[in-house]
């Protein structure tokens, strides 16, 4: 596999900002549904597209560490 920017960046990243986003979320009991497609996280309110997988905060942030985790491997 040859190393690029986009791969490294993507070695690399941690997702702070929507793990802090999630977890304040779950703490305050907002009830939102979110998709994460490209890396690219989007609180759904009215224009979903119906395409795209749906999770709950709690349900992303699993998935979130899991990809930390495997990233890691």
């Amino acid at each position: 596999m040859e190393w690029t920017n986009s791969n490294l960046r993507k070695e690399q990243m941690k997702y702070t900002t929507i793990k802090w986003v999630l977890r304040n979320h779950i703490k305050n009991k907002v009830k939102a549904l979110w998709t994460w497609e490209d890396n690219n996280f989007t609180c759904i309110y009215q224009n979903y597209s119906q395409k795209d997988r749906i999770y709950t905060a709690e349900q992303l942030l699993k998935k979130i560490e899991d990809e930390i985790q495997v990233q890691k491997v």
